[in-house]
Formats: C-alpha cells, sequence, structure tokens
C-alpha cells in the first residue's frame, strides 16, 4: 500500500494527516515567530529612538566638551584630570556610536530573520555591512573579557611537549 492512495480509513491516512497536521503547526509556529521578531524590531527602534533622544548620543556629547585651561593652568594635576577628561569624554562618544550602531544592527538582523537576507532592499544590505564593518573597526581585542579569558586559560595550559624522533635500529639499507 503507499501513502499516496491512502484515504480515510486506509493504513496510510494517518501518516499523511500527520505530515499535514507537522506542516500547518510549523507554519503558525513561523506566524508567531515573526510577530515575535517584528515586535523585537520595534523595541530595538524604541531604544535606539531614546538614545538618540538623550544626552548620551554621541553628537550631543560632541558638543559638550569643556575648554582647555577650565579645570586650571600652570599646575600638572590640572593637566592631568583635563587629560582623563577628555579620554573618557572621546571614549563616551565612541560607546555611544557603537550603541547605536549594535541598536541598529540588530534591528536589520530581526528585519532579516523574519524574511531572510535575500528579501531585504540593497541600501538596507549596505547598510548592514557598514554597520560591521564600523565595528570591526571599533573592536579592541585588549578590552574583550573572553579574550583575557582565553589568554589566561593559555597561561596556566601547559603545552604538549613535541615528541623527538627516536633513532633507527634497523640496519636495512633504503
Amino acid at each position: 500500500m503507499s501513502v499516496d492512495n491512502a484515504g480515510p480509513g486506509r493504513p496510510g491516512a494517518n501518516v499523511a494527516g500527520a505530515v499535514a497536521d507537522a506542516v500547518t503547526a510549523q507554519a503558525r509556529a513561523l506566524e508567531v515567530e515573526y510577530e515575535s521578531l517584528t515586535d523585537a524590531k520595534n523595541r530595538v527602534d524604541a531604544l535606539l529612538k531614546t538614545l538618540d533622544g538623550s544626552e548620551a548620543a554621541a553628537r550631543r556629547l560632541a558638543h559638550g566638551t569643556l575648554p582647555t585651561g577650565t579645570l586650571g593652568t600652570g599646575f600638572a594635576e590640572a593637566d592631568a584630570l583635563f587629560t582623563a577628561y577628555t579620554t573618557v569624554h572621546a571614549e563616551l562618544q565612541k560607546l555611544s556610536a557603537g550603541l547605536a550602531g549594535q541598536i541598529e544592527a540588530l534591528g536589520i538582523a530581526v528585519l532579516t530573520a523574519g524574511k531572510g537576507y535575500a528579501g531585504v532592499d540593497e541600501e538596507t544590505q549596505a547598510r548592514m555591512r557598514a554597520l560591521v564593518k564600523d565595528s570591526k573597526t571599533a573592536y579592541v581585542a585588549d578590552r574583550d573579557p573572553l579574550v583575557r579569558q582565553e589568554r589566561e586559560a593559555a597561561k596556566h595550559t601547559a603545552p604538549t611537549p613535541t615528541p623527538s624522533p627516536t633513532p633507527s635500529t634497523a640496519k636495512g639499507t633504503i
């Protein structure tokens, strides 16, 4: 008996029905998943909007710098404090821009998860490539806690000795 000929009450009918039920269940799951992804994208977009509208936005941070000499002049402590302030301020700008890029990339990733990357327009694909390039450029391995953990683990792991060849005792000729 073949499954193709199966009808109600025939032995293959249960298999065909089970397959149809499984396909229907997967379709419903994908629909729910798409709705979940859409909700997630909306939350990501809201986070990005909140960041852009806050004092932590990179463009706002750029306008909030102190002029040289504000903390005092003529003594090393004031110069060191101003240097530290400038460094922290610049790092905050980088952090804000990086967060905005990561949030935007997350939004694009959620969008592509629902449609597939091929279903996304060329402009969005180009934007995602630019975001990935920017994040790779800004990446500093020395600040990555996972890289530090791997380096520490490597320090504590003894290298496996390379076996040295033993001289042959064979008396044959080549």
